[in-house]
């Protein structure tokens, strides 16, 4: 076919399945209905990480030492508000379009989960010096806020500074 448009794609494909199911009596594979193998499937994201194993476990370790750990141990770590699937506020949502728009390999923490994250709002902010979230750690130090990310962002800075 030279230059085949859609239609005559279409045509050629129906002729083709209709001459192999004669031949063979079944469905040629990967045209089964229900078939996934070449949809496009939406990227797997990462769950948010949890601090605690949950609200009413004692802590044997204080969660100073727990953010600690955490953010030293990965490379970024990025404290919002919501899970990263779903932010639950625009500067949270921000960084997190960011973040991935660069294809940087982060992790993510929930501060409003209260169930395993209690009391790490508050703790975050004395352990950062930070008073407001999303808070984005690179190699165990604070970067900054949404504004901090957003100005590295419009200079071009994520990727080189983030994916070193």
């Amino acid at each position: 076919m030279e230059e085949p448009d859609r239609e005559a794609l279409t045509q050629a494909w129906k002729s083709w399945m209709e001459q192999y199911i004669k031949v063979s009596g079944k469905v040629p594979p990967g045209n089964e209905s229900g078939n996934a193998t070449w949809v496009r499937q939406p990227p797997k994201r990462k769950p948010d990480l949890r601090l605690t194993p949950g609200r009413h476990m004692q802590l044997t370790v204080p969660l100073e030492n727990l953010i600690d750990t955490l953010v030293k141990e990965n490379k970024v770590v990025a404290f919002i508000k919501g899970p990263r699937s779903a932010p639950l506020c625009g500067f949270s949502q921000r960084v997190i379009a960011i973040l991935e728009s660069e294809g940087v390999d982060y992790e993510s923490v929930n501060v409003l989960d209260e169930e395993y994250n209690y009391g790490l709002r508050e703790t975050l902010k004395k352990y950062s010096n930070w008073p407001t979230f999303p808070q984005i750690f690179l190699d165990g130090e604070l970067v900054g806020g949404c504004d901090i990310l957003t100005s590295m962002y419009e200079k071009g800075e994520v990727a080189s500074v983030f994916k070193k």
